[in-house]
């Protein structure tokens, strides 16, 4: 018998496997190209806002699908900017499709599938590929998918907390033919849609995707007749090409060497766990590898994410890192790949529950992976302004389901918790509610939209004041919006996430992380009657009733006169605070961005009732922070060797980083400091403390597993990085370079 195959060992690609595509006819000249490029991405736009304006769901209409275009062989041509994981995991879909069935795939065919576990997110993102045939051969596949409100399963929304697997979460779907020929099957799509608590709305969403592929095939069809099926599917392999080309060039401009981070997940839907998800990225030439087999086994709870996802959610980070200036195409991919090991947190197998695969442990890996980019391109002034924290913390789910105040059957997910803040860079704040890296494009609904179809209405929809990471350039604040339940006599509600127990978007270069995120129940309040006699409710402390902070996931039955507060995680800061210019503070103070505590006890600026600087007491005051941080910072070993100029390289604003023969020598970032040399770990040339959660941020919090870790230089105390870590735990190694 043949030894099992050690599949951790085996790189996964984010393009289709196999031979690449080669061109069919005579080179493209450039003014063609360049008019069926931007004919195609018309194209796909087109089939996207098809999605949006036939399906009528709210979740959809805030932005919860996507569509591409993609090359024969699977490998994405042309990308939507709405939600990106499963553009990746469409590739994968068409891989198999075009493997399992060859010779049996026939113009006006559409497959479709929603399995995590083979190629897709989770059971409630379907996905929809048809082949766009021309002279009886595929010149391209059209994808799409979106998120459907429900899909079975023991909670209403198909969103399972406290699941112990998979079977408890609803339909999966093999790939299938949805339609044959451009028939649909009505056996496939009455299991379907049978299987759904809301019909109506999962049969609008897949008529939807369906207009979107005759929509996009038809325009591909004018496309080919005018310029040749070979010209349209050279100018996509042109285009990947070239991107692949730019792509790797840009690696090649990077330092080589390896680069570390680890991140966590808490709470699995039974009880307040937390599991390590640990990532080494290694830079060779033009080729990145993102080692991820350090994750905690697969769980029996809501947390895991399959690989499909895990990869869908790796390949987006990156789109949105060196994306910045190339399509978002397969090419930008191709010089990656990804180690992971079997059946852990972000790589589960059957029966492990998976219904939260869209936005859980993926997430975290998506952001430790993040974190190792940053650590790479701090080292370059020409990526110094690509250098950031993660984008993306964690869904703050909260869906909703019953008898409206029609008394009509009703489900809604609520998309606003797209509102959170994003990362600081080198020369910026991060936007105020400003998004998801998952969803560049993303939104939620007006509040009347929701408030006319469901017996749930706003108290507030606002911008939380300090919600942002701390730091030279602070992150952007997030929102914060409160339900209160009426005229329905019960509803069930799931509320998931993660990053309650500890922030997971983190600073960089001695920036502070954003809040933590966080559910705040107010149980029999007296909202109306206070909203009668006030005109409005300002705070959650201005209502009577039974109040409750929940843990990170519950699903749970809410009554009249219940009130639940949601509150964001948020982008962290860059470089430490108390190297922000006070006039800055000062500006934030006036816009509300900043309240004058954080803005004297974080930032150190003391801003007086009119909104001006007291620069004396302002100095005093950093001073005294600094001070601060050295009486409780933990000394490194006395300083050896020297940094020289001749040798050293920037690494962001907190260090200057040398060679000699036995590791590395180093000097402050801001003072110039000798920090002495080690053997390749930096951190131990720096002051350590521990820093309160109040001191890096009014709305963090640690449970008592975790400790912050404030790494200050030992002579000026400037915050040189931040970190966030189990307390057993060894802290990571940053970077290692060749």
């Amino acid at each position: 018998m043949n030894a099992p195959i050690d599949t951790s060992t085996i790189p996964l690609s984010l393009r289709a496997a196999g031979p690449r595509p080669s061109p069919r006819g005579k080179e493209l000249d450039p003014i063609t190209y360049e008019v069926i490029r931007h004919r195609l991405w018309s194209i796909n736009q087109e089939g996207s806002t098809t999605i949006m304006h036939a399906s009528g769901s709210p979740v959809v209409h805030a932005t919860d699908y996507n569509f591409g275009i993609y090359m024969p062989n699977g490998d994405i041509a042309v990308s939507g900017t709405f939600y990106m994981i499963p553009l990746c995991t469409m590739t994968m879909m068409i891989q198999l499709i075009n493997e399992k069935f060859a010779g049996n795939i026939a113009e006006g065919d559409v497959f479709v599938t929603n399995d995590p576990f083979i190629a897709s997110v989770h059971q409630n993102d379907v996905q929809l590929v048809a082949p766009y045939f021309h002279d009886g051969r595929i010149v391209a596949w059209t994808g799409c998918m979106a998120h459907l409100l429900d899909v079975g399963g023991k909670e209403p929304g198909s969103w399972v907390p406290d699941a112990r697997s998979c079977f408890e979460e609803g339909l999966r779907i093999p790939i299938l033919k949805i339609a044959r020929a451009g028939e649909l099957d009505s056996g496939i799509w009455d299991m379907i849609l049978g299987s759904s608590r809301i019909p109506l709305f999962v049969g609008n969403d897949f008529s939807a995707l369906l207009a979107s592929h005759r929509v996009s095939h038809e325009r591909l069809r004018e496309l080919c007749g005018r310029y040749g099926p070979d010209a349209v599917h050279d100018t996509m392999l042109q285009n990947i090409a070239s991107t692949e080309d730019e792509m790797r060039a840009q690696l090649s401009r990077l330092p080589d060497g390896e680069f570390s981070h680890a991140m966590y997940y808490d709470h699995d839907g039974h009880t307040n766990k937390v599991f390590r998800v640990a990532c080494t990225m290694s830079k060779r030439g033009d080729q990145l590898t993102f080692d991820l087999r350090d994750a905690h086994p697969q769980i029996e709870g809501m947390g895991n994410a399959s690989k499909a996802g895990t990869l869908g959610a790796i390949a987006t980070a990156l789109l949105g890192t060196f994306g910045q200036e190339l399509d978002w195409n397969a090419g930008l991919l191709g010089p990656i790949s990804v180690l992971l090991a079997d059946r852990t947190i972000i790589s589960a197998e059957p029966p492990s529950p998976i219904s939260g695969g869209s936005v859980t442990a993926n997430w975290i890996a998506s952001a430790a992976a993040t974190a190792c980019v940053a650590k790479m391109m701090a080292f370059s002034p020409e990526f110094a302004d690509y250098v950031c924290g993660p984008a993306d913390g964690s869904w703050l789910l909260a869906q909703f389901g019953g008898l409206n105040q029609a008394g009509e059957p009703f489900a809604i997910m609520y998309m606003d918790s797209l509102g959170w803040g994003g990362p600081a860079f080198r020369s910026r704040d991060g936007v105020a509610s400003g998004g998801s890296l998952i969803v560049p494009a993303g939104g939620f609904n007006d509040v009347e939209l929701h408030e006319k179809t469901s017996p749930m209405l706003y108290l507030w929809r606002r911008e939380l004041v300090d919600s942002a990471g701390a730091g030279q350039y602070r992150g952007g604040n997030g929102i914060e919006y409160s339900l209160a339940m009426y005229d329905s006599e019960v509803l069930f509600g799931t509320l998931a996430s993660h990053g309650v127990a500890l922030p997971d978007q983190i600073g960089v270069l001695g920036g502070y992380p954003g809040s933590v995120c966080k559910y705040e129940l107010v149980r029999k309040s007296d909202w109306q009657s206070h909203l009668a006699s006030h005109g409005r409710v300002g705070k959650h402390a201005d209502l009577a009733g039974e109040r409750k902070a929940l843990e990170a996931k519950t699903s749970m039955q809410f009554f009249p006169g219940d009130v639940v507060n949601m509150i964001v995680q948020n982008g962290g800061g860059y470089g430490d605070p108390i190297l922000r210019e006070p006039a800055r503070v000062a500006e934030d103070v006036r816009n509300g961005a900043v309240s004058l505590e954080t803005a004297r006890g974080i930032y150190g600026v003391v801003v007086d009732a009119a909104g001006n600087v007291d620069e004396t007491a302002t100095k005093a005051r950093r001073a005294a922070i600094r001070a601060g941080r050295l009486a409780d910072a933990r000394m490194p070993s006395p300083a050896k060797g020297k940094s020289t100029a001749a040798d050293s390289l920037q690494w962001g604003p907190a260090l200057k980083v040398g060679s000699s023969a036995s590791g590395l020598t180093l000097s402050c970032g801001a003072c110039d400091a000798q920090l002495g040399e080690t053997d390749g770990n930096w951190r131990d040339a720096a002051a350590r403390r521990n820093p309160k959660p109040e001191e890096l941020g009014p709305h963090l919090r640690l449970d008592e597993r975790f400790v912050f870790e404030q790494l200050v230089c030992p002579h000026c105390a400037t915050s040189l990085w931040v970190d966030t870590r189990r307390k057993e735990d060894a802290g990571v190694i940053d970077f290692r370079l060749n």
